[in-house]
């Protein structure tokens, strides 16, 4: 927990650079666009809830995500996704939702066009009954790698403040903080200047007080219409 408080002035850091230097030199965006619609089937077999009984967890569901450019260089964004988790004799939920505002800038122009991004964001997170919200300090990079192939990576330090409930109840008593990274990698292929064919990895590592740290290794699989 130290690392990751040590972690987050950098984080921050390297958010809004992207931000400062786009606000001297407009991002002509010619191969990345961030005006887009995403829908996707997410699942995963290794979701460790860090709670007796409640290991390798199977998830899966639907997440919805979308970016608008508001100008060359900054754009807002925004995404929910509804899980289920299957807890030993039961199921359960995992609900999130994000809003954030961010900038992009152009670090090489061509046909191998590459993207610096950094934003913050409203966080939500759900699970199990047990909401919780904070905020959100992310980067990435985007890689137009040929003609029909977009690669993509990000980082983000999640705080979603105080949880009650299950979380509360699974981790030590009192008050609950939990915060963590989620960070992965992804693909988009090009079926169309518009329309492309998407994949995802992420991992989530979080951490709720001395007792209890979730992680959980997610995939996706989606299409995207960018306009």
């Amino acid at each position: 927990m130290k690392n990751i408080r040590k972690s987050l002035g950098s984080v921050l850091g390297l958010a809004l650079v992207p931000m400062a230097l786009g606000s001297g030199v407009a991002n002509a965006a010619e191969k990345i666009g961030y005006s887009y619609l995403e829908a996707e089937y997410v699942f995963g077999d290794k979701m460790d809830a860090d709670v007796p009984g409640a290991k390798n967890l199977d998830i899966d569901g639907v997440r919805f995500k979308g970016s608008v450019a508001l100008t060359d260089y900054l754009f807002a964004w925004g995404s929910n996704a509804s899980l289920n988790m299957d807890l030993p004799g039961s199921g359960s939920s995992l609900n999130t939702q994000s809003i954030g505002l961010g900038g992009n800038y152009t670090l090489l122009h061509g046909a191998n066009q590459l993207d610096a991004w950094g934003g913050v964001s409203y966080e939500r997170l759900d699970p199990a009954g047990s909401p919780a919200e904070g905020y959100g300090l992310s980067a990435g990079l985007r890689w137009n790698a040929c003609e029909v192939l977009e690669v993509n990576g990000f980082g983000s330090y999640r705080n979603y403040g105080n949880f009650d409930g299950f979380v509360k109840a699974a981790a030590a008593p009192g008050t609950v903080n939990v915060d963590g990274w989620v960070y992965g990698i992804g693909a988009v292929y090009k079926v169309t200047p518009q329309i492309g064919l998407l994949a995802n990895w992420e991992r989530w590592e979080l951490s709720a007080g001395s007792n209890t740290d979730p992680q959980a290794d997610i995939y996706s699989l989606g299409a995207r219409w960018t306009f």
